[in-house]
C-alpha cells in the first residue's frame, strides 16, 4: 500500500512538473517581451530628450541641403582647479582663437568650393556665410547679484560654471528661453551675461529677470537672457569669450586661455565628408594620433554610432579621460551610454523571447504528437 501511494505520489509529481515546465517558457517569453518594450522606449526616451540632436536640422530650415553638427574638443591646463581658466597647451593639442579663425578659414573655403564661390585669399568675411560656427571654454567662477532691494531667491552669491563663448553659439546649441535671448553674434555690449533656470531661480526666484546685474570677475554683467538647458541643474552663466580672456590678462601671471571646443554646422552634399572637411581644418590634427576629439554630432545616436563610441568596451573613456569636457558633451556620452545598456537588453530579450517561443512550439508539438499515439 505504502507502494502503491508513493507510485501515485510520484505520478502527481511528475504531471505538476510537466505543467510546470509548459507554463515557464511562455513565463519568461512575457517577461521578455515586456523588457523588450521597456528598451525601446527608453531608448526613444532618452533619445526625443536630446535636443542635439535636431541642430543640424533645425538649421537646414527643411531644405534639400542636409547639414552636419560637428565638435573639437581640445586640452587645456588648469593650474589651480576647477576655478582657474584652461590654458593653451601646445600646437596639435590645444586650440587658441587664432587657431579657431584658422578652422574657419579654411572651412569657409571649402563652402564656397562647393557653391561654387571665388574669393580672393585676403577676402575673408567677418562672419561666416553658408555655415554657422562658435567656440567655447569654461571655469568655475564666484557670481554675486547686485540687486540690493526687492525680491531675492535663496542666495545672494553662488559658484557657476560660467561658459565664455564666441561665434553663433544660439545656432549650435538649441536652449529654451525662459526670458529673453542669447549674447548676439557681434557684441554690443561686451558686459552681458546669460543665465540659466537654475542660476536665475536661485538668486530671484523668478525667470523675468532681465536688465538685472551680476558681479563675475569684478565686473558688473546685464543679463540679458535667461535660458532651460535640459542637462541637469547646475548654476550656469555665458559670457563673451573676450571677456575670459580679458580676465585672464589681468590674472599675476597672464597667459593665453585655451578653446575647449569648437563646433561648426557643417553644408553635407556627400554624407560624412563633412567629418573629414573639419578634421583637416583643425591644426595639427593626425588621424593615426588626434591630439583632439573631433566628433559628429549628428547621427550620434544610431545604433551604428553607439556601437563605435562603446566598443571596444572603455576605448573611449581611455581616450577622452585627459579632455576637460564641456557639460553637454558629459551629458551626451551618459545618454549614449545608457542607449548601449537598453539596447542589450532589447537584443538579449529579443533572443531569448525567441528561444522560449521556438521551446513553446516544440513542446505542443511533442504533446500533439503523444495525444495521437
Amino acid at each position: 500500500m505504502d507502494l502503491l501511494s508513493k507510485v501515485r505520489g510520484a505520478g502527481r509529481f511528475g504531471r505538476k512538473l510537466g505543467s510546470l515546465m509548459r507554463i515557464v517558457p511562455a513565463i519568461v517569453a512575457v517577461v521578455c517581451f515586456v523588457m523588450l518594450v521597456v528598451s525601446i522606449v527608453c531608448c526613444t526616451v532618452i533619445w526625443r530628450g536630446r535636443t542635439d540632436r535636431k541642430t543640424a536640422a533645425s538649421w537646414s530650415g527643411g531644405g534639400e541641403l542636409s547639414y552636419r553638427h560637428m565638435a573639437v574638443y581640445a586640452h587645456g591646463a588648469r593650474a589651480l582647479g576647477e576655478k582657474s581658466p584652461a590654458s593653451y597647451l601646445e600646437y596639435g593639442r590645444s586650440l587658441s582663437k587664432t587657431d579657431v579663425y584658422n578652422i574657419r578659414k579654411s572651412l569657409q573655403n571649402v563652402v564656397d568650393i562647393s557653391n561654387g564661390k571665388r574669393r580672393r585669399s585676403g577676402d575673408v568675411p567677418v562672419a561666416t556665410e553658408g555655415f554657422a560656427d562658435c567656440y567655447s571654454s569654461f571655469i568655475e567662477a564666484d557670481v554675486m547679484s547686485l540687486r540690493q532691494q526687492g525680491s531675492l531667491g535663496d542666495d545672494k552669491s553662488a559658484t557657476a560654471s560660467v561658459y565664455a563663448v564666441g561665434g553663433n553659439f544660439k545656432a549650435c546649441h538649441l536652449f529654451e528661453y525662459m526670458s529673453g535671448g542669447f549674447l548676439p553674434v557681434q557684441p554690443v555690449d561686451k558686459y552681458q551675461i546669460v543665465i540659466n533656470d537654475a542660476l536665475a531661480w536661485r538668486f530671484y526666484s523668478s525667470y523675468d529677470v532681465v536688465g538685472e546685474k551680476i558681479s563675475l570677475w569684478n565686473k558688473d554683467y546685464t543679463i540679458i537672457g535667461v535660458v532651460r538647458e535640459h542637462d541637469g541643474d547646475t548654476p550656469r552663466a555665458y559670457v563673451y569669450f573676450e571677456c575670459l580672456e580679458e580676465y585672464c590678462a589681468g590674472l599675476d601671471a597672464s597667459f593665453t586661455p585655451a578653446v575647449l571646443c569648437y563646433e561648426a554646422i557643417m553644408p553635407e552634399q556627400v554624407k560624412n565628408v563633412a567629418v573629414a572637411d573639419v578634421r583637416n581644418s583643425v591644426p595639427g590634427y593626425d588621424q593615426s594620433n588626434p591630439g583632439t576629439y573631433v566628433v559628429s554630432v549628428t547621427g550620434r545616436y544610431s545604433i551604428g554610432s553607439i556601437w563605435d563610441y562603446m566598443m571596444p568596451p572603455g576605448s573611449t573613456s581611455d581616450l577622452l579621460r585627459d579632455y576637460d569636457l564641456p557639460y553637454w558633451e558629459v551629458s551626451a556620452g551618459r545618454a549614449v551610454a545608457s542607449m548601449f545598456a537598453w539596447e542589450i537588453v532589447a537584443v538579449v530579450c529579443a533572443a531569448m523571447g525567441v528561444v522560449m517561443v521556438t521551446v513553446i512550439v516544440v513542446m505542443r508539438r511533442k504533446s500533439g504528437l503523444k495525444q495521437g499515439l
